[in-house]
């Protein structure tokens, strides 16, 4: 059993922050957007101010629209999580991240596993409604819909910011966009010049990361690195030793240039990861190797900006006796331009997947083994300005796929910006998630065959108003009716009962609120904090239409709380205190835990913080999921970074 070197305990005594202090005067707008996108969109390594409220609100976001917009103009329930975030919650890996967007359900399952879903339908299983893209490349599973996180660490020292939409991206993202978008932005090489070396440890992680960057002729930059991690084990309900303890590498490469008025982009991966089967008490061991390759080009036509990314992914991940791969490749085109009073974006896109597994003797296996699908889409926006600050938005997207055919997705988007700044908007929109390889091939002899199983299908209804009232106080509420058609379910053959089908005759209904902000107390002190609820109204009673009781609606809590406070104690010195608390799941209680980060910056190079992550229970659960769920505990982890 592989053991990790024991960090340092070191106790972080909380201390009650200074008085708060009085505000300047805040800038001009403009001069608010011209900050926001110096600092904001891809801030130096140890450019460490923070933005105000004010200028966070003029950060640009490209989610929402697939063009640059400010947040304060974005009509959508988006959340955004930037570097400076990111850096001090003391995360050391994305999904660890991804815990501080309020919009956002995130369920650690073992020591590399987890389960995030936005609006619900979270569960290790059930958790496929959640598309999520890097730097503009899907990562979900056609396998089975999800996100294989244990795959896609990345080196959080590059990522610019995050962007989670919670809600229906059909119309503008397609297949997989159902309940929501994350978006994570890489900073381009431009802004990585230079070397950067980071190292952590702890009682239960490590890790290390490396970076190399400089100037690519005169016309740009390039960037190359490699990171590293170390997972240890998590533990059974009971308090042992689960076995699952992991560790894998990455590296890559990006470079940014320009010729003339065309910007290019070149960058890619590969990783090796020794994980466990999840399932498996015994520490069987599994590789998940893999990498990808990606180029775009942006050159400006007819009054506007087109765009061209091409993207080959390769996953593969092999168990005794079983054997995934499969190979992506993915062309998309897209123009954005302005014209009177449109602003219009239309693009199109083909993706081919070739997938194969190689299941054990014995277990269940996919029929035909081998299947090569493919995804064709044209989709088109268009933002009109009706005046009197109202805009509509109208936008659908056609796809046709290898499994169910075609889909029509459609949105429709009106927003009201106040003078003041004030945006209150309201959508509907139709989003849909289309089969996966399990739904349709999965067979077991006698119990299990593959069936026509089709795409599930959901209408969503959406309000919202976000808000910056004072320059010291902003804030964003949202709420939602989603209507679920053709959920998975799980039927038997009549008169014989076996063997069982997957059908889509589940039907739900989910409602609830989120909401989030932030307040500055001082020029050193801001708190934020952020509630959602959910409810969700589903028949769970079995039946011979579906012996699962719906089990696809997943698991998920009711409420979740999130609070935050970033204090800098002085110049040099960070004390950053995050709680959460979450709702009971169907069969585990719910908790309240806290992480507290303490990070001095040595000098302009040199940083060093220690996080204390789970500070207030001894053991909890965060999944429902009673084969592969696991606990965690208290852990100490400290890190130090230079860059020169």
């Amino acid at each position: 059993m592989r053991q990790f070197r024991k960090g340092a305990a070191v106790a972080v005594l909380m201390v009650l922050p200074a008085a708060a202090q009085a505000r300047e005067t805040p800038a001009p707008k403009e001069t608010a957007i011209a900050t926001a996108r110096q600092l904001g969109g891809g801030p130096g390594d140890q450019d460490l101010t923070r933005l105000s409220l004010e200028e966070l609100a003029m950060v640009e976001v490209t989610s929402v629209s697939r063009r640059p917009e400010a947040l304060a103009d974005a009509a959508a329930a988006i959340f955004v999580i930037s570097a400076d975030d990111i850096r001090r919650s003391g995360a050391s890996s994305l999904p660890e991240a991804l815990r501080l967007a309020p919009n956002l359900n995130v369920q650690r399952v073992n020591a590399v596993d987890y389960a995030i879903s936005a609006r619900g339908f979270n569960g290790y299983e059930t958790s496929n409604k959640l598309l999520v893209l890097v730097d503009g490349r899907s990562i979900y599973s056609t396998l089975s819909s999800g996100v294989f996180w244990d795959a896609r660490d990345l080196m959080l020292q590059d990522i610019e910011r995050i962007e989670v939409i919670s809600g229906p991206g059909g119309a503008l993202y397609g297949s997989n966009a159902m309940n929501g978008v994350i978006n994570i932005i890489t900073r381009p090489a431009t802004e990585t010049r230079g070397t950067l070396i980071s190292v952590g440890a702890g009682d239960d992680d490590a890790d290390w990361a490396v970076r190399h960057g400089g100037d690519l002729g005169g016309a740009g930059a390039w960037r190359v690195y490699a990171i590293g991690h170390r997972r240890g084990e998590s533990l059974t309900p009971d308090g042992l030793e689960a076995n699952d303890d992991a560790e894998g590498a990455r590296a890559g490469a990006r470079a940014d240039w320009t010729a003339g008025e065309h910007r290019l982009t070149l960058q890619g991966d590969v990783f090796d990861n020794q994980v466990t089967v999840n399932e498996n008490p015994l520490g069987t061991e599994t590789h998940v190797r893999g990498g990808n390759v990606q180029g775009r080009w942006v050159m400006p036509l007819a009054g506007g900006n087109l765009q061209v990314q091409a993207f080959f992914d390769r996953f593969e991940r092999e168990e005794p006796g079983t054997l995934e791969e499969s190979d992506t490749w993915d062309l998309s085109v897209q123009h954005a331009m302005e014209a009177g009073r449109h602003r219009i974006v239309l693009g199109a896109g083909h993706r081919i997947v070739d997938s194969r597994l190689a299941a054990a003797p014995g277990e269940p296996f996919l029929d035909p083994p081998e299947r090569t699908l493919t995804l064709t889409n044209v989709f088109a926006q268009d933002q009109i300005e009706l005046g009197g600050g109202v805009t509509l938005t109208l936008g659908a997207k056609f796809e046709d796929n290898s499994f169910s055919g075609q889909e029509f997705l459609p949105s429709v988007r009106l927003a009201w910006q106040r003078p003041g700044g004030d945006l209150v908007w309201g959508a509907i929109s139709r989003a849909s998630r289309t089969p996966n390889r399990i739904e349709r091939d999965l067979t077991l002899p006698g119990f299990l065959v593959g069936a026509d199983f089709q795409s599930e299908t959901a209408t969503a209804y959406e309000l919202g108003y976000r808000a910056n009232p004072l320059p010291r106080l902003s804030f964003s509420i949202n709420g939602f009716y989603n209507v679920y058609d053709d959920l998975r379910t799980v039927s038997v053959t009549p008169v014989s009962f076996l063997p069982l089908n997957l059908t889509n005759r589940g039907v739900a209904q989910t409602w609830g609120v989120e909401a989030w902000g932030g307040y500055d107390v001082s020029p050193a002190w801001r708190l934020s904090a952020g509630l959602s609820t959910l409810t969700k109204d589903h028949d769970a009673t079995p039946t011979l239409d579906d012996i699962s009781g719906l089990v696809s609606i997943g698991d998920d809590p009711e409420y979740q709380l999130l609070v935050r406070s970033q204090h800098d104690l002085t110049d040099a010195v960070e004390l950053d205190v995050r709680l959460r608390a979450v709702d009971d799941l169907a069969a585990v209680d719910g908790y309240v835990e806290a992480d507290v980060r303490l990070g001095w910056r040595l000098t302009e190079q040199l940083e060093l913080s220690v996080t204390g992550r789970n500070l207030i229970e001894d053991r909890r659960v965060e999944t429902g999921d009673a084969v592969r769920g696991r606990a965690f505990g208290r852990s100490i982890f400290g890190a130090l970074q230079v860059s020169f």
